[in-house]
């Protein structure tokens, strides 16, 4: 029974849970990756400008921004000074931003330095203190560790309940002698034993013994100095180097320099009256005006005109000859043909004879009627026979209806075509409308206040809408829309998208397109510059405008400064 115990106890020890001090709790999460070494600097707002300087080596470097819209500020006069530093002007070294030479940054510990801007004749008085840190105070003091058993009594609780465990189990089963039912008759005196009651307490004395033991050889809690606790309610350090980095609360730190390298810019969201839009898709297709179809009359053979077919991508003319077509003409009808026109080349030759007798003879035995009426029967033979050539001599010319470029050519010279199929297509790259799918209540004009398609390329074109078809088609409402300036990029099916402002206005905050990214979780939100160098993500509820701006509906405030330039790489830093 000592050995199991002993064993149980030791089973018990091991499966032990190692518990943190206060504030150390540093559990599954691995630890975050070190921050850059931080940046001595300094920031001051003021009423119309802000400023950022930061220290390195002996140079100080500083960066002026207007707040509402952080464009660097140019031609600026800065004058820095603090207690025990001379006065003296920063030197313009780039766009917003003016260096000069400090010798007093080697000196650590806490600077209070003013800085006298003057800016397109306005002065600005700005005050900040910029700490300078020392080798010393990288030294956040020795974590002192208690150990031994004496500073856990948890331990001596832990055995002492382990050793009674042991001294009972030692006393229910000890081993019991039985008397024999026929003692001897004379037996030599016992030899002295040792007492039950001591073999008891020296087997609980060794399992007490190495329960200490044991317990002495346990991790141990680490027991903080004062002033470092480490716990999770400790708020970590903001970012102070020089690379842009997420911070824990989802804020972005950007420095001045990547600001300038990113060309950051904000607008200040104000309240706005606007008319919500209606996002659809359309096709571009032709203007039916200044469209034409050219088709085969009848059955025949293409030929060239003047030398060359017309193509793809031409520009013609309306009149301009397309090709020619040389109509086939069945056997039957060649023969019916040929009795035709000899029937009138024999009248052709007895009207000649007959004028010719006439004029021999004519005087005032002849009428001169008479003669009249000869001639006349010559001439309408003469035509009849030039209508009666041979028909595969005659060439029908395929001439352009409309004036444009040449859509679509479906002929090849000697090619064979049927009387209605579709030889050619001429449209104008400048008369186009798109017809777009809409719904019920954006088919009434005096309720479509403007529209505008946005193509592929994020182009804006402006339109004009000209009403919309009597039926639905599919379920759908097509509306069509005149392109008032089209863009290069449109061309016949190309699929756009447009929209449409309807409705009754709505307030909210205008802001580019370009301002409204898509976070993590796909939703759309905004980048709003909280200081100087923090910027922080807004989620937002939006609504379609135009081309090229939307109305934020739900997520702002007025007077916040949202970023409208280079969103989309700050919502990229991780």
């Amino acid at each position: 029974m000592f050995r199991l115990s002993t064993l149980i106890f030791c089973l018990f020890i091991s499966a032990g849970v190692v518990q943190a001090g206060p504030g150390h709790d540093h559990g599954p999460e691995p630890a975050a990756a070190a921050a850059a070494p931080a940046v001595p600097r300094v920031v001051a707002e003021g009423s119309q400008l802000e400023l950022v300087a930061t220290a390195t080596g002996h140079a100080l470097t500083i960066y002026l921004d207007r707040i509402a819209t952080n464009e660097p500020v140019d031609g600026a006069s800065i004058e820095v000074s603090g207690e025990g530093i001379a006065p003296v002007k920063a030197k313009p070294s780039g766009p917003g931003t003016y260096t000069l030479e400090a010798e007093w940054l080697d000196e650590p510990g806490s600077k209070a330095l003013t800085f006298v801007v003057e800016a397109n004749g306005e002065m600005d008085l700005l005050a900040g203190v910029l700490v300078v840190a020392s080798a010393a105070d990288a030294d956040h003091g020795a974590v002192s560790v208690s150990s031994g058993p004496l500073a856990r009594p948890e331990l001596w609780l832990l055995a002492l309940t382990i050793g009674l465990g042991g001294f009972f189990l030692a006393f229910a089963f000890r081993p019991v002698r039985i008397p024999p039912d026929d003692p001897p008759k004379a037996a030599a005196p016992p030899a002295p034993a040792r007492p039950a009651i001591v073999e008891v307490l020296k087997n609980a004395a060794e399992i007490v013994l190495i329960a200490l033991l044991v317990a002495s050889a346990m991790p141990r809690t680490a027991v903080a100095h004062e002033g470092h606790d480490h716990g999770d309610e400790a708020a970590p350090a903001l970012p102070g180097g020089s690379a842009p980095v997420k911070q824990p609360n989802g804020e972005v730190f950007l420095p001045k320099a990547s600001q300038r390298l990113l060309h950051v810019r904000t607008v200040p969201a104000a309240t706005e009256t606007a008319q919500t839009g209606t996002e659809l898709v359309g096709t571009v297709i032709a203007d039916p005006a200044h469209e034409g179809r050219v088709q085969a009359p009848m059955e025949g053979q293409i030929e060239l005109a003047a030398g060359e077919l017309s193509y793809v991508g031409k520009s013609v003319k309306e009149g301009d000859i397309l090709a020619l077509l040389a109509p086939a003409m069945p056997v039957y009808e060649r023969g019916t043909l040929a009795q035709v026109t000899a029937d009138v080349e024999g009248k052709l030759r007895i009207a000649e004879q007959k004028l010719a007798r006439l004029e021999r003879i004519s005087g005032d035995y002849i009428p001169q009627r008479e003669i009249d009426d000869t001639r006349t029967e010559i001439e309408s033979l003469r035509t009849q026979k030039r209508v009666l050539e041979p028909k595969n001599e005659e060439r029908l010319q395929l001439k352009a209806p409309v004036s444009g470029i040449i859509s679509v050519a479906n002929v090849r010279a000697g090619q064979v075509v049927s009387a209605r199929d579709t030889l050619f297509e001429i449209v104008d790259p400048k008369k186009i409308w798109i017809e777009a799918i809409g719904i019920p209540g954006t088919d009434d004009a005096g309720k479509v206040s403007s529209a505008s398609a946005v193509d592929a390329e994020g182009h804006k074109i402006p339109l004009t809408y000209i009403g919309r078809a009597p039926a639905l088609r599919q379920q759908a409402l097509p509306l069509l829309f005149k392109v008032e300036d089209p863009h290069e990029s449109l061309s016949i099916g190309v699929t756009v998208k447009v929209l449409v402002q309807h409705g009754t206005p709505v307030e909210g905050f205008i802001v580019p397109d370009a301002a409204v990214v898509r976070a993590t979780n796909g939703l759309p939100q905004v980048w709003v510059k909280v200081a100087p160098e923090r910027f922080a993500a807004r989620p937002v509820r939006i609504a379609p405008l135009d081309g090229d701006r939307v109305v934020v509906i739900a997520g702002l405030a007025a007077g916040d400064r949202v970023v409208v330039e280079a969103a989309e790489l700050i919502n990229q830093v991780r």
